[in-house]
């Protein structure tokens, strides 16, 4: 049986293109794939004519492993075999010869090709163990930077920068904590707000190599932080994977441009993409929805040159800024006063689960760390004893009741 360990993956999609039975799929999240239900498969004990079988198979010296082998001939497509597969991997195809896919042969191409080794077999070769413990590492967080520049593009505020490729990346203060750059890395290498990312999704369109410019330095297979390129010394040129983590940090390094990549990037998921939404079009910008607020997480200056909730005069432009949970605050609250949670609302009549910053005032020592490292700059100490520190959102929904003209709403 393969296994996984999730926490150390970085979602590359290598076992999921190598996988030479669709048995494997990487998704942002998760990874779905064929367990052989336990050495048990239930799809073999369902097909009624014995197209799909379990075969006991030797992978070392003194342990069998069960695997599923499939006879095209026998196969007539009538899907029972999908119907009762608990991962859901299996997928009739009507093609011929592979009437059906997704059942796994534990032919071991993805425990080989797998840059992070966290794909195993027990018994036989253990996945890696990896712990990311981001407790106490703050708002931005790198570790072992490999230097691909792959984040640098996505960043909305162009807070990061790479000096030199193969470098560490740098990010300043510009930083607004949206995420984009930990979803984005291909080696986990950046944290944001101590939370592991939902990585975007990635397809590599095209991923060449022009054999006539290359000129046997390796310098991208010495480069490959997923030793995916393997040299070729017997022509002193390169084999590229057809798969790989598309970091394109050899591309980068190719002293003769022998390397060319093209990556198409799903969409991100910034952090402000969920919680309350606010439609500019529909504001009146009558500040009722910062009045209401009982943490203070919105500031509106209005028409008539109020800022609310703070009600005072201001001669700036009518704004609405509100705080969006992006977790900074409570990534460097040394006491734990401040803390990303989750609460369950309902949109379009269905329940989703959303963050939200909690707070105990009685942890709190008005330390003003959090106000620092506020990117936004809602964060601030108020006079209330029960509420030393305001300007956090709470997700609570009554800035929504009382905007008169419906322009909030849960995303």
């Amino acid at each position: 049986m393969i296994v996984f360990n999730e926490d150390g993956c970085i979602k590359c999609g290598a076992c999921e293109g190598t996988c030479p039975t669709s048995a494997i799929e990487v998704t942002p999240s998760s990874i779905i794939h064929c367990d052989t239900c336990g050495g048990e498969p239930k799809c073999a004990d369902a097909c009624p004519n014995g197209a799909l079988k379990v075969e006991m198979y030797e992978i070392a010296e003194g342990i069998e492993q069960a695997r599923l082998v499939f006879n095209s001939i026998l196969c007539d497509s009538c899907g029972k075999c999908a119907e009762v597969c608990p991962q859901e991997t299996i997928e009739v195809t009507g093609a011929k010869l592979k009437e059906v896919e997704g059942f796994c042969v534990m032919c071991q191409k993805c425990v080989d090709i797998c840059p992070v080794d966290v794909i195993g077999i027990p018994g036989v070769c253990e996945p890696k163990e990896v712990e990311i413990d981001l407790k106490g590492k703050g708002p931005v967080y790198i570790q072992d930077c490999v230097g691909c520049g792959t984040c640098v593009e996505p960043c909305p505020v162009n807070a990061i920068t790479l000096e030199e490729v193969g470098s560490p990346i740098t990010v300043n203060d510009d930083c607004i904590r949206c995420g984009l750059c930990s979803q984005t890395c291909p080696w986990n290498a950046i944290y944001i707000s101590e939370k592991i990312p939902v990585k975007r999704t990635k397809e590599i369109n095209s991923f060449t190599f022009d054999s006539a410019k290359c000129i046997g330095c390796n310098t991208c297979v010495e480069a490959c932080p997923g030793d995916f390129i393997a040299a070729n010394n017997a022509s002193l040129t390169v084999a590229i994977p057809s798969v790989c983590a598309a970091c394109g940090l050899c591309v980068k390094l190719c002293p003769v441009d022998a390397l060319e990549i093209d990556v198409e990037w799903g969409e991100g998921a910034p952090v402000d993409a969920e919680g309350i939404g606010w439609d500019s079009e529909k504001c009146e910008f009558i500040g009722a929805c910062a009045n209401k607020c009982p943490t203070e997480a919105i500031r509106v200056v209005t028409k008539t040159g109020m800022l609310c909730p703070a009600l005072e005069e201001t001669d700036a432009e009518p704004s609405f800024t509100s705080c969006i949970r992006c977790g900074a605050c409570a990534s460097v609250c040394s006491n734990d006063a401040l803390s990303v949670g989750t609460i369950e609302i309902e949109i379009d009549g269905e329940p989703v689960t959303r963050d939200r910053i909690e707070f105990n005032p009685s942890k709190c020592d008005a330390c003003g760390d959090c106000i620092e490292a506020c990117p936004y700059d809602m964060l601030h100490k108020s006079d209330n004893p029960k509420l030393p520190i305001a300007g956090f959102c709470t997700l609570c929904g009554q800035c929504m009741e009382a905007c008169p003209e419906n322009a909030l709403c849960y995303k």
